[in-house]
């Protein structure tokens, strides 16, 4: 790995993984390149993820990367695939999990720095 170009599994875990049987990695972010967003790697593996909705005061964008997952949004479940791009304006219910119980889900997610953060912390509403 150099300065300009490294793979996102040689990364180390990033604090602040909210969810049971999965990693996260951050790309981008503060203090690697990108000092206004987190971009994270979230490697969920099968059945796990975020199974109850959460809000929060900012968007966030997410690209699945591998596997097949759930994007709840609003109370409305939609079936998600390698390739496909969400968006989470702010202040509505959400949550991501895997579909699978073979197969890792990956996806990349962008959110603003505070957002980095564990929702299921006391106070906190972070994703």
């Amino acid at each position: 790995m150099s300065e300009y170009v490294g793979k996102i599994t040689e990364l180390p875990e990033a604090l602040g993984n909210f969810m049971p049987n999965s990693s996260k990695k951050v790309v981008f972010g503060p203090t690697h390149f990108w000092p206004d967003y987190v971009l994270r790697c979230f490697d969920l593996e099968p059945s796990a993820g975020s199974h109850e909705p959460h809000t929060h005061e900012w968007c966030h964008w997410m690209v699945v990367f591998e596997g097949n997952g759930i994007f709840n949004i609003d109370g409305k479940e939609y079936p998600v695939e390698r390739g496909t791009w969400c968006h989470v304006p702010s202040g509505v219910p959400h949550n991501f999990y895997n579909a699978s119980d073979k197969e890792h889900f990956v996806f990349l997610c962008i959110v603003p720095p505070e957002g980095d953060v564990n929702p299921t912390l006391a106070g906190s509403k972070g994703c």
